[in-house]
């Protein structure tokens, strides 16, 4: 046994004894009595009824009192679930035990531990099911624990390779010390040769600081233009919420976030080339007795120099697009507001920002690179990367199944396209590239060509986690330039003109108290006016970030809620045939209308739990209720059907004022349930106790839809905010349901969004595009001194220049192709589902694909100019025929 299994076994012992401690304490309260889970489950057992045993057992603690079928069957299966996982991790620690007791401790039992844990903690059983604060912390003490064993278990598993490493760089280290005091020692000042000799190796690679100065241009250029466009357009963003990611000001966050991120990876891989770059050079210096603190300043010095250098050139880039956005907004026909001027304010912002991610990714690479990579590089050490040997075919099954559900899920309405789903299909395409990549070179060890292609593969065997890490971050980008960003773009140009998204002028949120207002308008004004009943919808939570369950979600939806008559003469009105429905005598059947163009994502009408049966409230929103009742004032309805039209306006373009259909017997009947409820509290409201204004409110009982003549547009407009300002009540919940649309306004809304969309995702697919490239070209520049070393080798054993030039087109070739298979997979599949969800029809579907194909081929031609380009570059420096190679640089 060596110390690193040794070690190993004292660490598990002592974890898995603590673990099960805890997991053996009496931590939870019953109310009557304490006890843990293996206790728990054996009376369950000895009881011989199941179910009626832990609804008896969980009755003093009050947790089903109230609460309905599916509620308590909810609080049930999330408790069973609870006890499940806990049980799952006590058997796992037993397990990890015993096999710790032999020296086989698996690694694989602690994460699968962890995930158990953190279940747990996600499931939230303990606040549904215990009062106590000790049942309800238990469940994070536990995965503390399990998290502590699982990094403990890790860091031990390396101790000995980690030790190693650091043994032989100390002893290095000491030599080089032992070297300098005898031979290299001085005190003192630098002499003045000492800098001249530093700047002159400066500017003899000052073509490589140029590169590296160059490369952060395009995030600096990225970061200068979001933040200046969202001082220039704030003009336009009347409204949106960013929540529901509706308004610009949504789309500018969207477009600042996904430009941070590939901002700070695109700035690592530049530093950490550059670095490696310098390091060659400044490994002399050290070795003639350059301080280290010295080497680390003029490191430092060149790095702000770039900064600066970015911080510069990415303001002037980023000021000339300002400008030609600015021209082209101007130019717009139909938009009344004019983009703001773009101030100092937007620079000294714009600034601190590539500050803070030049700084966040120093402080990334500071233990990556300094640390460990700047001592092999000075010590030229070289090691090989290790491939998946173990379970290759299981892990390439797992992937391929991840990508499969992941698609499956995808296509379904209620993950609303969610970006969640698409990361969880990256984690498969991982998965599947890396073992795919890993089975295929592998079995080619056991063909007979193995040893006749071991030369052109063989830089896939020695460098394949870094070949592989590059080759997949490449094989990502197709898919979020040709589907995530191209289907906005896309799918603005492709949709309808905002006209025909609004067949009235405006449409209004009123009561039966505004009679008196609409016939002073009809008798002022020439009004076509349409009046329908109407009840205000509501459900429980309308945006797709995380939430608590167990509080009150805001934003919460609200919908215009109508009978089946109501619906049909809507359709009649607007010449359309209407769905027959026939639907449920109590409320339970709805038949949802989307009200909302091809441009907008597919969505469910609520998010929350089970989006299949959205939970529904008859009134406005809700501000103070027990998660308990929520099924009470929020019952779940089931969707007997749903598409998209338009039949009182986009105004909300389906985020909001979505139409809900219910039979006309249960309209009737809860037509007037302003009168019944609390407002505040959803709770019933005695008839005495009714108070308009104190425990009830009138809320919108008449949907009004008017269409009047242009030259009274602006009059009524100006009318109408009277009317809005009696309703300004109705508008408190959320700024963006208002108690009365305008068809202008809103239009001028939907085509500056469409405008910015378009906008915003060119500069992303741009930068994403060129980002593939200028990745590829930094690890070939990294990597060329390796390449030539390579290369007068093959050249000393008798390979001809034009094999060793196919050998360069080999390695480049996957970093076109693989991206492309990836591309010509995903794309189609991922499209095809958004399609079928979004309603497509052929005409729509054959006008996306033009735009498509005209994208694909730009994403083809690019890619493969700039894989060509960069062969060539590399055969032209690996063989000496480079400038700087015939100058001898």
């Amino acid at each position: 046994m060596n110390k690193t299994e040794k070690r190993m076994k004292i660490f598990t012992l002592i974890m898995q004894v603590i673990i099960q401690a805890v997991l053996l304490f009496p931590w939870m309260n019953m109310g009557t009595w304490k006890c843990n889970v293996p206790g728990y489950l054996i009376k369950l057992a000895a009881s011989g009824d199941g179910m009626s045993y832990i609804k008896k057992s969980l009755k003093p603690l009050g947790v089903l009192d109230g609460a309905d079928e599916q509620m308590m069957v909810q609080i049930l299966m999330l408790f069973i679930c609870e006890l499940v996982m806990v049980l799952v991790i006590q058997v796992i620690g037993i397990v990890n035990l015993i096999l710790a007791l032999s020296n086989h401790h698996k690694l694989l039992l602690d994460i699968m531990s962890l995930i158990a844990g953190c279940m747990i903690s996600f499931l939230g059983a303990d606040g549904a099911v215990f009062s106590d604060p000790l049942s309800q912390v238990y469940p994070f003490l536990l995965v503390v624990l399990l998290v502590i064993n699982l990094i403990g278990a890790k860091l031990i598993d390396s101790w000995q390779e980690e030790k190693k490493i650091q043994e032989e760089v100390k002893a290095r280290e000491k030599n080089y010390k032992e070297e300098k005091k005898k031979h290299l020692e001085f005190s003192g000042k630098y002499p003045k040769g000492f800098y001249t000799a530093l700047w002159k190796n400066f500017k003899s690679s000052k073509r490589d600081f140029i590169v590296y100065v160059s490369m952060n241009l395009l995030p600096a250029t990225l970061i200068f233009s979001g933040v200046g466009m969202a001082q220039m357009l704030a003009p336009f963003n009347k409204e949106g919420n960013i929540l529901t990611g509706h308004g610009i000001t949504a789309i500018l966050l969207e477009f600042l976030i996904v430009s941070l991120i590939a901002s700070l990876m695109l700035m690592i891989t530049n530093l950490l080339s550059y670095f490696r770059k310098r390091m060659r050079n400044y490994s002399i210096f050290s070795t003639l007795g350059m301080r280290k603190s010295t080497l680390y300043e003029v490191l430092g010095a060149e790095i702000v120099a770039g900064i600066l250098g970015m911080l510069i050139g990415g303001a002037c880039i980023g000021s000339v697009i300002l400008c030609i956005i600015r021209r082209i907004f101007m130019a717009r026909s139909g938009v009344g507001a004019q983009p703001a001027k773009i101030t100092g304010f937007t620079y000294l912002i714009a600034s601190l920002i590539m500050i803070g991610i030049s700084g966040i990714g120093l402080m990334i690479l500071r233990d990556f690179f300094l640390y460990r990579e700047l001592k092999k590089m000075q010590l030229g050490d070289v090691e090989k990367e290790k491939m998946p040997e173990k379970r290759i075919g299981l892990w390439l099954t797992i992937g391929l199944v991840i990508v499969v559900f992941g698609i499956v899920n995808f296509g379904m309405r209620k993950n609303a396209e969610g970006l969640r789903i698409l990361l969880f299909i990256f984690l498969g395409i991982y998965l599947a590239e890396k073992f795919g990549f890993g089975l295929f070179l592998k079995v080619r060890k056991h063909k007979k060509s193995y040893y006749a292609k071991l030369i052109p593969y063989n830089s896939f065997y020695y460098r394949f986690k870094s070949t592989f890490r590059y080759v997949y971050v490449i094989s990502l980008i197709p898919v979020l330039i040709l589907f995530l960003f191209g289907k906005d773009m896309i799918s603005a140009k492709i949709a309808q003109k905002p006209e025909g998204l609004f067949p009235y002028d405006f449409v209004c949120m009123a009561t039966e108290a505004d009679e008196t207002f609409w016939k002073q308008l009809q008798e002022k004004y020439d009004v076509k006016f349409q009046e329908y009943p109407m009840v205000r919808v509501t459900n429980v939570d309308n945006s797709e970030k995380l939430d608590d369950a167990r509080a009150v979600i805001m934003p919460q939806g609200q919908h215009i809620g109508i009978s089946e008559t109501t619906y049909k003469e809507l359709n009649k009105a607007l010449g359309k045939k209407s769905e027959k429905m026939n639907l449920s005598a109590d409320g339970k059947e709805i038949y949802i209308i989307y009200q909302q163009d091809k441009s907008t994502k597919a969505h469910p009408l609520d998010y929350l739990n089970s989006r299949k049966e959205p939970y529904l409230h008859i009134g406005q929103p809700i501000e103070s209720y027990g998660f308990l009742d929520r099924e009470k004032i929020y019952p779940t309805r089931t969707v007997k059907g749903e598409k998209t039209d338009i039949l009182t306006g986009a105004f909300r373009q389906g985020s909001e004022e979505n139409l809900v259909v219910f039979s006309d017997e249960y309209f009737e009947k809860v037509q007037d349930d302003w009168k019944k409820y609390n407002w505040i509290t959803g709770d019933p409201v005695e008839e005495g106790e009714a108070e308009e204004g104190v425990t009830i409110h009138h809320w919108p009982t008449k949907l009004v839809l008017l269409n009047v003549k242009n030259v009274d547009y602006q009059k009524i407009e100006k009318e109408l905010q009277a009317f809005r300002k009696v309703h300004k009540e109705d508008e408190r919940f959320d700024k963006d349901v208002l108690s009365c649309y305008s068809k202008r306004t809103t239009m001028e809304q939907i085509e500056s969004e469409r405008f910015m969309t378009t906008v915003v995702d060119i500069f992303i697919m741009g930068a994403f595009l060129l980002g593939s490239v200028l990745v590829i070209y930094l690890k070939y520049e990294s990597e060329m001194t390796d390449k030539k070393k390579r290369n007068h080798f093959l050249t000393c054993i008798g390979m001809s220049s034009k094999e060793r030039e196919k050998l360069i087109r080999t390695e480049t070739g996957i970093f076109f192709w693989i991206p492309a298979a990836v591309a010509v997979v995903m794309v189609p599949v991922l499209t095809g589902e958004m399609w079928n969800m979004r309603e497509y029809t052929k005409a729509d579907g054959v006008h996306y694909l033009r735009y498509l194909l005209i994208l694909a081929v730009i994403y083809l031609v690019v890619q493969g100019i700039g894989v060509k380009v960069i062969e060539q570059y590399t055969i032209r420096k690996v063989e000496g025929k480079h400038e700087r190679n015939i100058k001898g640089k």
